[in-house]
């Protein structure tokens, strides 16, 4: 551990601070003697398999250090670090990259950018001066990021096109020209786009930059191998972690599965981000159509034209006097304004920011990581939707490893993987779309020793636009984690799930009163205050798989 244990149990939420006050250890500091091999077989935890998952407390974003061989030759890997900002915690992504440092002693083995959302990779910009000075052996990323694949390619420009647009149109619904009432419609655009950059919005540069910033400065980091990970690839077992699997469970190679993103529509929609485009372009630039079309080529006034949302024979500029005077009494009138359709176009953008934000998500590297020694597995799905969960099951999905207890190969699928999953990072902040149900959660059957880590800040995420719209956790899937994990449900922002009636936060937890009754709180608490493998500190926690 770098620091000494503040407490085992959190009752209520750590109150912000400039930083936490417990005392530093060397034990947590990498080892460079005392490897211990592993062998394989399914009885028990070999020696030196001991791995410890560390969750930091950063706010709503994903920050995980996990530790292979505890205590002996420490192997490191870092799974993404960012943030949306902490309120509950007050924890900074500085504060997390220190500790990363001091228990790495600047040294990690792996690291891993699930994808491109700033609440997974703000750091790697943001602290990058600090990232320059931990030398990383290994780099992983998902096929999404390789910029030789042509899907690859095709579906960044896919996704760089539509963002355009749709930070077009959030400036174009919060402009003075626009309708009022719409500038909500807008922020709530920005909100969703802000998992890419604020910068984008506020129209300081191109689309996705400072995220693709990030992304590169993980992809080309110093001399480290990179490796861009398909799905079915695998397992690998790597020399210089013994005892352990790799599976790559996602992201899938189609576009189908890709955009398969639940109850937020279908990727048919991105056919719409010309019209946001043009849309947007009368409502910033206030540019009338034909003046455009005298300034365009051909082929830009054919697109142009074919954008609009009415034959040209139903169209009439506002721009022009011979309109104004014909209409000011009625279309244009201010108590008439109800009436008005010109801005409609614009309000498709809501849907569609949606789906760039889950298409994105459903790009995110999913990982199993299995101990071989026992079977047992951590599962690491970052945030992928339900295109991504779905596609783990597909036939071709099959791996064969070598049973040293029996001497033989056997086939390994995702439902046996998720079977034997003890540890669940939580999807995308456990929002009610990022966790599959009959092909997720409820596969999970170790029941007995199943814990769930849920990275989050419900405050922050109560106030983004539109405010109290991002319910994390979702409150279904809460309860079921709850009951999945018998309790054993722990959060970044409060640490071990509580009942909600005893919130220091009422505001911020009362959607949770009366979740589950006393009783089962009480049961609950019984499990948690038996995990003794979990351990609630100021800036983080941790779960310890002996």
């Amino acid at each position: 551990m770098a620091r000494k244990v503040a407490s085992r149990r959190s009752k209520k939420p750590s109150p912000p601070r400039k930083r936490a006050t417990a005392s530093r250890t060397t034990a947590g500091r990498r080892k460079t003697t005392g490897g211990r091999k592993t062998t394989g077989g399914r009885a028990g935890a070999a020696p030196g398999s001991k791995v410890r998952v560390r969750m930091y407390r950063q706010g709503l974003g994903d920050c995980f250090l996990v530790t292979f061989d505890v205590g002996g030759n420490e192997k490191h890997m870092l799974i993404d670090c960012g943030s949306l900002g902490a309120t509950t915690t007050g924890v900074t992504l500085a504060d997390a990259v220190k500790d990363i440092r001091t228990t790495t002693n600047d040294h990690l083995d792996l690291l891993i950018a699930t994808h491109e959302h700033w609440d997974h990779v703000a750091a790697f910009k943001g602290q990058r001066a600090a990232f320059e000075k931990i030398a990383v052996d290994n780099v992983w990323m998902a096929w999404t990021e390789n910029p030789q694949d042509s899907l690859a390619q095709k579906v960044a420009k896919t996704k760089k096109d539509l963002g355009t647009a749709l930070a077009a149109a959030a400036r174009a619904l919060m402009s003075p020209a626009a309708a009022s009432g719409s500038r909500a419609s807008g922020e709530a655009v920005a909100s969703l786009l802000g998992f890419f950059d604020d910068a984008t919005v506020l129209g300081a540069g191109q689309f996705s930059e400072t995220v693709n910033d990030a992304m590169n400065f993980v992809r080309k980091k110093g001399k480290a191998k990179t490796r861009y990970c398909d799905p079915g690839d695998g397992p690998f077992e790597e020399g210089w972690l013994p005892g352990f699997r790799f599976y790559v469970l996602g992201p899938p190679r189609s576009e189908d599965a890709l955009y398969d993103l639940g109850d937020h529509g279908s990727s048919e929609l991105y056919s719409l981000a010309a019209g946001l485009r043009t849309a947007s372009q009368f409502f910033v630039s206030g540019k009338a159509q034909s003046t455009y079309l005298s300034e365009s080529g051909l082929s830009e006034q054919d697109e142009f034209a074919a954008s609009l949302p009415f034959d040209v024979r139903f169209r009439r500029e506002n721009t022009l006097a011979s309109t104004k005077a014909m209409f000011s009494k009625t279309y244009f009138a201010k108590d008439e304004a109800w009436r008005r359709v010109d801005q409609d176009w614009l309000n498709a953008s809501s849907d569609l920011a949606l789906q760039l934000d889950s298409a994105t998500n459903n790009t995110s590297l999913a990982l199993a990581i299995e101990r071989i020694a026992d079977g047992k597995v951590l599962l690491f799905p970052a945030d992928a939707q339900q295109g991504n969960w779905l596609s783990w099951h597909d036939d071709h999905m099959t791996w064969e490893v070598e049973d040293a207890s029996k001497n033989k190969k056997r086939k390994v699928k995702a439902s046996d993987l998720l079977a034997r999953t003890v540890f669940y990072k939580v999807g995308h902040h456990s929002s009610h779309n990022a966790t599959a149900k009959a092909k997720g959660l409820e596969l999970m059957e170790a029941e007995s020793e199943l814990i769930a880590f849920i990275p989050v800040d419900r405050a922050v995420a109560l106030k983004r636009n539109p405010p109290g719209s991002w319910k994390m956790p979702a409150s279904a899937l809460y309860r079921r984690l709850l009951e999945k994990c018998q309790g054993r449900v722990v959060r970044s922002d409060i640490g071990w799930a509580a009942d909600a009636a005893g919130a220091s936060n009422k505001a911020v937890e009362k959607e949770f009163v009366g979740l589950a009754k006393p009783a089962e709180w009480k049961k609950w608490a019984q499990a948690q205050q038996a995990a003794v493998h979990v351990q609630v500190n100021n800036e983080y926690i941790d779960y310890t798989l002996e």
